[in-house]
């Protein structure tokens, strides 16, 4: 009886252990890719996704280590949104596809905007996890640029706030007529990364395409997922406060040559959208 009542107590030293180094150790979110990147905007926090999965031993080790040092937990909760995206699960699994990732554990920092701004493929202490942290905590990654066209040429639709329409007028002369042929089309709708033919942008001018503007939460994380999806481009999100009411912009890019733009451009006019040409 003794020896069972030992037992019984050693086990709940060990559940309180754990409890506790729980709640000393990051606490990630567990979101989609297109939500982290919404919830990111919405923060105007740089966002971290690491990626793992339950038989990664290395992702243990991190975990056992790395993201319970007090100087991480502290800096990642207060200057951060973490998220963990599981690549065993079907949405985590598409996400992994979506962001190239290759080996685990895989951790990636975008910006406020969507975009990625560096990857390590690698298992980090809490001494350089701590490094790579504070390098990439700059007011650049934390705020989303805004476009040198003004807010107002933008019209938020009904309350269903579905894509917003933006007159074609502001396109100019880039959305030049090209042949309007589905097959071709669709040729030309590249993965994220690959270019097409045509001269670079300068490399000072960041083009993308904002493809509309949302003030719900909800419906720019569903957005985000669908442009994505449907034709093949990264979606940035920029988040601008009016009025007390905050405003998701959706851009796609960014583009490295006209060709490509024109060929977006098209695309959304196939499916009866507009686009708005700006400057990241």
């Amino acid at each position: 009886m003794k020896k069972l009542s030992l037992l019984r107590g050693l086990l709940l030293v060990l559940t309180l252990l754990t409890a506790s180094q729980k709640l000393h150790a990051v606490q990630f979110a567990r979101l989609s890719l297109a939500e982290a990147k919404a919830r990111a905007a919405q923060l105007q926090r740089p966002l971290l996704i690491h990626f793992a999965a339950n038989w990664c031993l290395p992702c243990q080790w991190m975990d056992k280590n790395t993201f319970v040092d007090p100087e991480v937990l502290t800096y990642l909760s207060n200057q951060y949104l973490a998220v963990k995206i599981d690549v065993d699960e079907v949405q985590g699994y598409a996400d992994k596809e979506a962001c190239g990732v290759k080996y685990l554990p895989s951790l990636l920092i975008f910006n406020a905007t969507g975009i990625v701004v560096s990857r390590y493929e690698e298992t980090l202490d809490a001494a350089q996890m701590l490094e790579v942290l504070r390098k990439y905590d700059t007011p650049a990654n934390r705020i989303a640029p805004r476009s040198t066209y003004a807010v107002p040429t933008v019209k938020i639709n009904t309350p269903s706030n579905t894509v917003a329409q933006i007159d074609q007028s502001e396109i100019g002369t880039i959305s030049a007529d090209v042949e309007n042929d589905p097959a071709h089309l669709d040729a030309q709708r590249l993965p994220i990364g690959q270019t097409n033919a045509g001269p670079a942008l300068p490399s000072s001018r960041k083009m993308g395409i904002q493809v509309g503007v949302y003030s719900s939460y909800e419906n720019v994380i569903r957005q985000v997922q669908y442009f994505e999806k449907k034709f093949y481009k990264a979606v940035q999100i920029s988040a601008q406060t009016k009025n007390g009411q905050t405003y998701y912009h959706l851009i796609a890019g960014p583009f490295e040559t006209p060709a490509q733009m024109q060929t977006y451009l098209i695309a959304l006019q196939r499916d009866g959208l507009k686009g708005l040409i700006v400057t990241l």
